[in-house]
């Protein structure tokens, strides 16, 4: 089975077009179309990069003399400090938004571009996005804000998807009445077509030990099924509203594939559920994804293409691994 994120990890430049199905001939395209288009923002990344680098010697030289005169001087007192610092940090962050603007216009044409390549459709700002199937099923946590872009789908094969990055923010309030943002959760969230017929639900939640495990239950749909995998067990919690149809879905070799997958994306980092003809995902990622590289390197340097490619070799990785385009899904 073809494990295409590592093959899009260690490919070179002469050999983009073999990290992923679909890429044949990519890199006479990407010379001949996305290769101008990079070129063009590079043109403009010098200048935007001296504004920044004036911007932050402004932002550091006011910190330092904010320090010299509140503290040694002491005219005024320590907590002057706090908005001398936030004024540095504001000033620094004002120059750098033409950088990061331009970082923004590279992410979009390389991911714009290669999608369409591979013919899959791409959209910086998700449209016609709902949370509410992710939520209920508890793949994702309770949350009062959601931060979402890059939105990928299409086919791979036969396999319909949907694919999109997700930040979920929870507020709360102390006694005093402060405001309090906690992010709940960063990572993709996808959808899956799985043709094998089935009517309920099963859920597969990762394993948080037996006292978690209880109070994890709570409010899921069905009841816990235990299954005779160790591995499989020792990584994950089920819960279905048909046991049968459980073990139907969860074969054996299924099992073992969600291990894999699991162990690509990090332990505890998957979860995954069975509804309405199809599969579910939630990845927790520490980082955000599809991003390329550093604004402080070249926008038209191959490595950043090949971090890109890298990343979406995941969707591949996600149907072959499951095995997704079999006819069977056992």
């Amino acid at each position: 089975m073809p494990d295409y994120v590592r093959m899009a990890e260690e490919t070179g430049q002469a050999g983009l077009e073999g990290a992923l199905p679909g890429l044949a001939g990519f890199d006479r395209y990407f010379t001949a179309e996305l290769k101008p288009v990079l070129d063009a923002l590079e043109a403009e990344r010098p200048r935007a990069l001296r504004n920044f680098y004036m911007f932050a010697a402004g932002a550091a030289l006011l910190c330092a003399v904010g320090a010299y005169f509140i503290l040694l001087r002491r005219l005024a007192g320590p907590e002057s400090m706090i908005l001398v610092g936030m004024a540095g940090l504001g000033l620094g962050y004002w120059g750098y938004r033409p950088l990061a603007a331009l970082r923004q216009k590279t992410k979009v044409a390389v991911m714009h571009h290669l999608c369409e390549y591979l013919g899959l459709v791409y959209r910086p700002r998700p449209a016609n996005i709902s949370l509410r199937r992710h939520r209920d099923l508890s793949l994702i946590p309770s949350y009062d804000e959601s931060r979402l872009e890059d939105q990928i789908d299409g086919k791979i094969g036969a396999v319909d998807f949907n694919l999109f990055e997700a930040k979920l923010i929870a507020i709360s309030r102390d006694s005093k009445g402060r405001t309090r943002r906690t992010t709940v959760f960063r990572g993709l969230l996808a959808e899956f077509d799985f043709h094998k017929q089935f009517t309920g639900t099963t859920i597969i939640t990762r394993d948080y030990t037996a006292f978690g495990n209880f109070f994890g239950g709570l409010g899921k749909p069905g009841e816990r099924v235990r299954l005779e995998d160790p591995a499989f067990e020792s990584l994950f919690e089920v819960y279905a509203t048909d046991q049968v149809e459980a073990r139907y879905l969860l074969t054996p070799g299924f099992m073992e594939r969600i291990c894999h997958l699991s162990a690509r994306v990090g332990r505890g980092n998957l979860q995954l559920a069975f509804h309405r003809g199809n599969l579910l995902l939630a990845i927790k990622k520490n980082k955000n994804s599809f991003e390329g590289g550093s604004a402080f390197s070249s926008f038209a340097d191959v490595r950043h293409i090949r971090h890109t490619i890298a990343e979406l070799a995941l969707i591949y990785d996600i149907v072959h691994r499951l095995k997704l385009d079999m006819a069977t899904r056992i």
